[in-house]
């Protein structure tokens, strides 16, 4: 019977380790194609290159360990797993806005947004080039007021996301690209 039981046993622990292995290795091999993607998202070619044709950039905030991919549309689908380009807004010459979650979601990519200050540094390399802009702007402003987000002959990044307990506002980072 104990020989029966230590079987048991050992089937048990091998069960659980394999099943322990195989999550472990598919979270990281989501982690390695959200890697590629980011360090492949200056390629050109837009013909069937295997990327998704909605990926426009990658938004990258040293101050904040922020590096995320930047995709075209701001529905809950796209802001679960992505930054989401605006989509009334410019894609690179003029006002570019961008709208991520800061909480709630295993991808709150503007949960740190709050720590930028006029003068920190932004990059945006995009698949139509790549700009560096500075923070100019930190304002709270009412979830019906869009005209930060207006368009603009200078170039500008403009960053919205939720406040918290706030619901009718939201955080708006503004940042304006820096001279070449």
């Amino acid at each position: 019977m104990n020989k029966k039981l230590f079987v048991l046993f050992i089937v048990l622990v091998l069960a659980v380790s394999l099943t322990f292995l195989f999550r472990y290795d598919k979270k990281a091999l989501t982690e390695e194609k959200k890697n590629e993607t980011k360090e492949n998202i200056l390629q050109t070619d837009t013909e069937d290159d295997g990327y998704d044709e909605d990926v426009l950039g990658v938004l990258q905030i040293d101050k904040i360990n922020l590096n995320g991919v930047v995709k075209e549309g701001s529905s809950s689908d796209i802001l679960k797993d992505y930054i989401g380009h605006i989509e009334e807004t410019a894609k690179y010459d003029g006002n570019i806005g961008l709208a991520a979650h800061n909480r709630g979601n295993e991808y709150s990519y503007f949960a740190r947004i709050n720590e930028l200050e006029p003068g920190d540094e932004i990059i945006y390399k995009s698949r139509y080039g790549e700009r560096k802009y500075t923070v100019n702007l930190k304002k709270e402003i009412i979830e019906t007021d869009w005209s930060l987000l207006e368009g603009t002959k200078e170039n500008k990044l403009t960053l919205i996301t939720c406040i918290r307990n706030k619901t009718n506002q939201r955080l708006c980072v503004q940042a304006i690209q820096e001279n070449i």
